[in-house]
């Protein structure tokens, strides 16, 4: 199981991610750093344990609004040796010169109003982007038109339940089947609901390949001894 934590980050700093709800989004308050600066809260996750991975929501440029390319270069560029999974929105997988890392990989969701064509395309001029099956604040599926082209998934796979996100109620056991019985050759990635240890042996059973984690961390329910024997 690949524990992957995550910086949701509007306006340089990082937020508490709220269902969904991206307009009431408040600054991080947090157990484990000091701030909600990016570079406190990042430090405190490898305080915490040497995570391989980190994914990144830049929530400015996924509302079309300026991106924090400048903010996530420093960071990717800091941690060399730990590759961040990057959600900006559809504009910056076209503009990724604007990224001068090579272990930043850029995620497409399907919150994006993207064609299939379009879809196909992008997938063929980056062969390591990531798919994130984007559920909600009400809990449904957007561009669901995805799930019947399961067999042109890419070999990672988010399921995002923005529905779910900084609310403690654990995960979506009932949509996460459905989509493992659509696809069993790319790996999977929960996201959303996560609140203790419990929730992660969950998806270990399920053979789901990692989780993101936020609230979980931030309030300490996942201790570092615990992520020692899931992460991998």
């Amino acid at each position: 199981m690949l524990i992957i934590p995550v910086l949701d980050i509007s306006q340089g700093v990082v937020v508490h991610a709220d269902c969904g709800e991206r307009s009431s989004y408040k600054p991080i308050q947090s157990s484990i750093s000091k701030d909600s600066k990016p570079e406190s809260v990042l430090s405190s996750f490898f305080e915490l344990y040497p995570f391989q991975t980190i994914y990144i929501a830049d929530l400015d440029s996924i509302q079309g609004k300026d991106s924090q390319s400048k903010l996530i270069n420093n960071l990717a560029f800091e941690y060399k040796d730990c590759q961040f999974w990057l959600d900006a929105g559809i504009k910056q997988i076209y503009n990724k010169l604007d990224y001068k890392c090579s272990n930043i990989k850029f995620i497409l969701g399907t919150e994006n109003n993207f064609s299939l064509d379009e879809y196909d395309k992008l997938l063929q001029n980056n062969p390591e982007l990531i798919l994130s099956l984007d559920f909600d604040k009400n809990g449904s599926m957007m561009n669901s038109k995805i799930l019947n082209y399961s067999s042109y998934w890419p070999k990672k796979v988010i399921i995002m339940m923005l529905n779910l996100i900084g609310s403690n109620k654990g995960i979506d056991k009932f949509n996460l089947e459905k989509i493992i019985k659509l696809n069993r050759t790319s790996e999977l990635y929960s996201a959303g609901g996560i609140k203790d240890i419990s929730n992660i042996q969950e998806l270990t059973r399920m053979n789901i390949k990692g989780c993101l984690i936020s609230s979980a961390l931030h309030q300490k329910k996942i201790t570092s001894n615990q992520l020692k024997k899931y992460d991998d």
